[in-house]
């Protein structure tokens, strides 16, 4: 048995092995270099640099103004938008005009809703002796705040179809007192239906 060349043989093939693995990173790092190369060549292309724009808002002139708003929506987005026609104006709840006997109700019951709504709810929570936290609280006070522009509307539409004779005054009143006992009704059942079963 020859050691010598049996060493020679394994010699020569890991010399070999390592010319391959050479010749592997040098081709591998000429590829590195043309992407590098490519990609500075794109960057520079798409940088577009923009030193100063001027904006004269006086020399405008608007026409007409009318369409839809898309708040929040990027131009990508604009594509799953089923509908933004300009031609079209649909109505709303923002687009209608609050009448002013609503509006003034609305704010007169909020008030009454923030000033009043706590101590009858303490109230409530003490005669049916369920303690409520001050977040809940403001939670059942600010779910009905939210339903008055509704209930005020439902009342003036039903106080014109039944008095259409009244003054507006007299409207006012007479919803304003109809929301008002609602609002304590809606309370007052609120706790009572909260009570466990057999406690009463």
């Amino acid at each position: 048995m020859n050691y010598s060349n049996s060493w020679h043989d394994y010699l020569a093939r890991v010399q070999a092995y390592m010319q391959q693995q050479d010749n592997r990173m040098k081709e591998l790092e000429q590829r590195l270099a043309r992407i590098e190369n490519n990609e500075n060549n794109h960057s520079n292309a798409k940088n577009t640099t923009i030193e100063k724009l001027e904006y004269h808002f006086d020399q405008l002139k608007i026409e007409r103004l009318d369409g839809t708003l898309h708040i929040g929506i990027s131009p990508e987005d604009l594509s799953n938008v089923d509908d933004l026609s300009l031609n079209q104006s649909p109505i709303n709840n923002y687009q209608r005009q609050v009448k002013p006997v609503t509006q003034q109700l609305v704010e007169q019951l909020d008030s009454y809703l923030i000033n009043e709504g706590p101590a009858l709810l303490n109230q409530l929570s003490n005669e049916h002796g369920l303690p409520l936290n001050q977040s809940y609280q403001e939670l059942i006070v600010n779910d009905v705040r939210k339903q008055l522009p509704e209930r005020v509307a439902h009342y003036e539409k039903n106080a014109r179809s039944d008095a259409p004779t009244q003054t507006d005054q007299e409207l006012k009143e007479l919803i304003y007192e109809q929301v008002q006992k609602e609002i304590n009704h809606s309370l007052r059942q609120f706790f009572q239906n909260d009570q466990p079963k057999g406690d009463k």
